[in-house]
């Protein structure tokens, strides 16, 4: 039982240090570079006629991250129904359908802008 105990102990630890590995590289949206983006001449026009919210832009850096839908509830503390509310309307304002497309978005901002 103690070992179980420990190699429980132990799991835990090393899937917090992931997690904390990966919060430090997944991709954040702050408010400059938002504001860079929205002025690019390649955005599309309908993200900026129809931006994203501050907690829609969370979002898609974790979706771009790979975290899982649960994983991102968790992240910001709501019910997994209230997260479906923002990908739903997300989706809509990048003019996508799915999370592979989602996933796209960002890495293609993300080199627009120079940082890929």
């Amino acid at each position: 039982m103690v070992l179980e105990e420990l190699a429980s102990h132990r799991t835990r630890r090393i899937l917090n240090e992931i997690t904390t590995y990966h919060r430090h590289r997944f991709a954040r949206f702050d408010e400059g570079f938002i504001s860079r983006l929205l002025t690019h001449p390649a955005v599309p026009e309908l993200l900026r006629t129809n931006p994203l919210t501050q907690r829609e832009w969370q979002v898609l850096g974790l979706i771009y991250s790979g975290y899982s839908n649960d994983q991102i509830a968790g992240e910001f503390d709501v019910a997994i129904t209230t997260l479906k509310t923002h990908i739903r309307n997300l989706y809509q304002k990048l003019g996508v359908t799915h999370r592979a497309e989602a996933m796209h978005q960002p890495q293609s901002m993300l080199k627009m802008m120079g940082y890929v």
